[in-house]
């Protein structure tokens, strides 16, 4: 730290001078006591456990940050450290130490940020993992407003959403806004949980009034515009596509 600045310094000697710094390095599972303990640690470095969250030994439990779970669009191991999984994690870990036989169907990864004035939002897959995986998928961009342009605050949203082709199941959404992001994020990640397909959003019947949402919401637009690119009413043309 420098006077009222905070001084970087980058591996090629050179020195930067900012306000504030952002340390976003990930997390990596805490496995010391299970790999003490002999149990298995699968390849994404979490602990390994079946659908009922038993270890590598029938008679250990394990939920939570530090294990492997199925991704639940891509079906591979993933890690993936979030509360709201770890939670129905702990819940299914109760009933099956009480006798129950509760399996645990996988992590689709729906997560929401704000930053500064901005919301950022995604479930299940990125297209980055699509490509790694193989998976064919088509996408669309669209930038719909959080309610109605008539009614006073309306702010814009930008949607991606990738789905398969022809079938137009869901793979993922991803969303950034000022407003409006996560009741639309939460709609996407209960369609995707659910199978639902493009063609499936164009029929929700999601709440309406002026402040809160308009007549066609974003949701069924994403499915509307998707509906168009599968059925070849027109074709899409992404940067990436071209030379």
């Amino acid at each position: 730290q420098s006077d009222s600045k905070l001084m970087v310094s980058l591996k090629s000697g050179m020195e930067l001078a900012c306000d504030f710094a952002i340390l976003s390095i990930g997390v990596r599972p805490e496995v010391k006591l299970a790999q003490e303990s002999g149990l298995v640690i699968g390849n994404c470095g979490g602990i390994k456990v079946n659908e009922y969250l038993q270890t590598s030994d029938p008679d250990i439990y394990a939920a939570g940050d530090a294990v492997e779970v199925k991704d639940f669009v891509l079906g591979n191991a993933a890690l993936i450290p979030l509360a709201g999984p770890a939670n129905k994690q702990g819940r299914i870990v109760a009933d099956n130490l009480c006798g129950r036989n509760v399996k645990y169907k996988g992590t689709q990864g729906t997560a929401i940020l704000k930053i500064f004035d901005l919301t950022a939002a995604m479930t299940g897959a990125s297209e980055k993992a699509l490509r790694k995986t193989g998976i064919d998928y088509e996408k669309l961009y669209i930038h719909p407003a959080h309610h109605v342009g008539y009614y006073p605050g309306a702010r814009q949203m930008h949607i991606k959403l990738l789905f398969t082709n022809p079938e137009g199941k869901i793979l993922g959404v991803q969303i950034i806004g000022s407003k409006g992001v996560d009741k639309r994020i939460d709609v996407f990640a209960t369609a995707i949980r659910a199978g639902m397909t493009v063609f499936d959003l164009q029929e929700l019947e999601l709440a309406y009034a002026p402040p809160y949402g308009s007549g066609k919401d974003a949701v069924n637009m994403a499915g509307f515009v998707a509906g168009n690119i599968l059925d070849g009413t027109f074709n899409v043309k992404h940067y990436d596509d071209l030379d």
